[in-house]
């Protein structure tokens, strides 16, 4: 049955509006309204009706308890494989066992001489392990400490006063680091206060 043009024209007009038309349909109904300003405004006609399809629709009601049912139903799914989840491995670093801090209070600081007229030493830490000893050090006016050798690597940091190191005159703030096997005999001109990281084991030279 061979279909009037204006029957043919209102079935391509609404697959259109649907939005279900093919290629071929498509340029047919493009070419029918480009020959027709009459057919132009039909279909602005059709694709209103069309839209006001869904609100002649009666209401569908929810469920009162169809949020607890879905929320129920998400629980009820097998969990995700455990290779399938892209999750970055947890790190976790070796730590020492949870000990108090060591806090020596400046006032608690023990000062002791250190065998050598004007040159105290005020312990602070001894690690046994390693041989070496965070300390103190207080040198009074014009003393110069004994030539050694370092058995370690030593750090000193200037809190007060002036330290003369190899020539060098060190100052409040100024850091030095001597490497293991390295000698040398500071001295202080003004007196100085330092702390110290050294070795146990260093030997005295004189």
């Amino acid at each position: 049955m061979e279909m009037m043009p204006d029957e043919e024209f209102n079935i391509l007009a609404a697959l259109q509006a649907l939005d279900t038309l093919d290629e071929s349909e498509s340029r047919a109904l493009t070419e029918k309204l480009r020959a027709s300003p009459k057919l132009q405004s039909e279909r602005a006609a059709v694709e209103a009706a069309i839209a006001a399809i869904a609100y002649t629709a009666p209401p569908v009601p929810v469920a009162p308890d169809i949020k607890n049912r879905l929320f129920q139903r998400i629980a009820e799914l097998p969990p995700t494989p455990a290779e399938s989840v892209n999750l970055k491995p947890i790190v976790t670093y070796p730590t020492e066992k949870n000990t108090p801090s060591l806090i020596v209070r400046s006032n608690d600081v023990k000062w002791k001489s250190y065998g050598v007229p004007g040159v105290w030493l005020g312990k602070l830490y001894i690690d046994k392990q390693k041989r070496e000893i965070t300390c103190l050090m207080r040198l009074e006016p014009g003393r110069t400490f004994p030539l050694h050798r370092h058995a370690g690597s030593e750090e000193v940091f200037v809190l007060e006063g002036d330290l003369i190191v190899e020539g060098e005159i060190c100052h409040q703030g100024d850091y030095i680091r001597s490497v293991p096997g390295s000698t040398h005999s500071p001295l202080t001109q003004g007196g100085c206060l330092l702390l110290m990281k050294t070795s146990t084991d260093n030997e005295t030279l004189v």
